[in-house]
């Protein structure tokens, strides 16, 4: 795993790359031009920069901000040195661009290899967790693999006791459940919660669907693909997602990729379910105003099953207890969706909400007497 060190001093280099070394597997790669570093970071992903406030070509900062509009590099974790004292103005800088630590030297060589070990062991973490899931998902669709052709019958057998052949291959459908099983369980090991929510987040989907005229197959699908909508999650540090306190910007960053990162997990597959997965995975949390991420896609240019469950996510997470509040009723849990009608959601889907609410109430009564049994 790479480290990109970037300082202008060869003495700072010499030091980093020592105490770098004796992390395993790690190589660090060091640059004192901002040019030639950002030029390496256009094909090599590097687990972290040790990035100093004074580049021989180029400021820190400068450089640092010009890291974070390359794709990919967004959150890059960054651990930003500087030889000047109780600058607030750089640190406060900093740590707008999202840097992971601000050090000051002389650097402290054991805080800065605690820092280094964290961020190394929360990468090879995501990379094994990462590695489970795409495991799994292989388990899914190779373990129950049916059966093919039955063998043929002796030939003192009449022939009207053949049994029929079975199918060589699986629905999509039942294909994709499989898949999805397999994953969501290892996605539970690093978010306990991600199953109960997106269970209940598929069913009132399902209810909004049907009220919404979807077909048959569209509800069936719709009911899988978004079993597994926030598998992005996984991605997302576990402080992050057990913190009780608001969302810093930084992390407000980290957050923000994890679209994008669950549409790369159900990536690489003509399987239509999980193409319909993916898809939620990358829309659900777009808004209907053109204000929401990863694409600010606005209105009808977000597809419809992202739309809809846009709305049961929503609805899901406030009649759910969170570590920061209890559970909202789903008389307040509606009274907010409604309020944002137009805005982050589609005011058709919204009014879904209404038509659907037997079906609904009868879900989320179920999944809130689950949660009781489970605390």
């Amino acid at each position: 795993m790479h480290v990109a060190v970037i300082d202008d001093q060869d003495a700072s280099l010499a030091g980093f790359t020592q105490i770098l070394r004796r992390i395993a597997d790690i190589e660090p790669i060091c640059f004192k031009k901002a040019a030639e570093a950002l030029h390496w970071l256009g094909g090599v992903d590097p687990v972290f920069l040790v990035l100093n406030s004074t580049v021989a070509d180029m400021a820190g900062i400068d450089f640092l901000r010009r890291m974070r509009v390359m794709p990919g590099r967004e959150t890059t974790p960054v651990i930003f040195t500087t030889a000047s004292r109780d600058d607030r103005d750089l640190r406060r800088t900093a740590f707008d661009l999202n840097v992971y630590a601000y050090l000051e030297k002389p650097i402290n060589p054991s805080e800065f290899l605690v820092h280094a070990m964290r961020i190394v062991d929360a990468a090879r973490e995501r990379a094994d967790l990462h590695a489970r899931l795409r495991e799994a998902g292989s388990r899914g669709t190779i373990e129950q693999a049916p059966t093919t052709t039955a063998p043929e019958p002796p030939p003192t057998q009449p022939a009207q006791a053949v049994p029929p052949a079975r199918a060589a291959t699986r629905s999509p459908l039942a294909e994709a459940t499989a898949i999805i099983d397999a994953m969501l369980q290892v996605a539970a090991l690093h978010d306990r919660t991600i199953i109960e929510h997106h269970e209940l987040a598929a069913k009132i989907a399902v209810a909004l669907g049907r009220e919404l005229k979807l077909t048959p197959d569209e509800l069936a699908m719709l009911g899988q693909a978004a079993r597994i909508y926030d598998i992005g999650k996984v991605t997302i540090p576990q402080r992050i997602l057990e913190a009780r306190a608001p969302a810093s910007s930084a992390d407000r960053v980290t957050i923000d990729t994890h679209p994008d990162a669950g549409a790369r997990v159900l990536a690489g597959t003509e399987n239509p379910v999980l193409r319909a997965a993916k898809m939620i995975a990358q829309t659900h949390h777009e808004r209907f105003d053109g204000s929401g991420y990863p694409r600010k896609l606005r209105g009808s240019s977000i597809p419809i099953m992202g739309r809809i469950v846009a709305v049961a996510d929503a609805l899901t997470a406030l009649v759910r207890a969170r570590s920061d509040r209890p559970a909202h009723s789903l008389a307040q849990a509606m009274d907010i969706v409604e309020k944002g009608a137009g805005t982050a959601y589609d005011p058709t889907v919204v009014a879904a909400v209404r038509g659907g609410l037997s079906e609904i109430s009868r879900v989320v009564h179920e999944a809130q007497q689950g949660d009781e049994r489970a605390s």
